[in-house]
């Protein structure tokens, strides 16, 4: 029985912040050895509008952190995710971060995803 990458995160996959807040979406993993490529970690913001794209915040891949939307508010928990806590910091909280977030960690042939609901509350 091989036992690929593991996403331990508890799946509490609702929250609900105020406007300027802080808030730490978690996604924690465990690797197997079974899981020998790179590391791959991606967040993805679907927005609650429909009309708008899907969109990556941030991605780890090949050792680099690499930041794609908001990076001063928006950034990994821990500095380095390979050691098994991808969680996502989000600070300063807008209306507008409203959406289902999705932590997706790689590392062949494990591939795992958790999705999380973040409604933020206008003041």
């Amino acid at each position: 029985l091989t036992r690929s990458l593991t996403i331990t995160s508890p799946d509490q996959s609702v929250f609900e912040k105020a406007q300027g807040e802080k808030v730490t979406l978690p996604c924690t993993f465990e690797l197997s050895e079974e899981d020998e490529g790179p590391l791959d970690i991606e967040w993805v913001l679907i927005p609650a509008d429909n009309q708008k794209k899907e969109q990556i915040i941030i991605m780890y891949a090949v050792d680099k952190i690499y930041s794609y939307y908001e990076s001063d508010r928006m950034q990994f928990t821990n500095p380095d995710p390979r050691s098994g806590d991808a969680s996502l910091d989000i600070l300063n909280l807008k209306t507008t971060d409203t959406g289902t977030y999705q932590c997706q960690v790689k590392k062949a042939p494990g591939v795992q995803r958790i999705k999380i609901q973040l409604t933020v509350l206008g003041k």
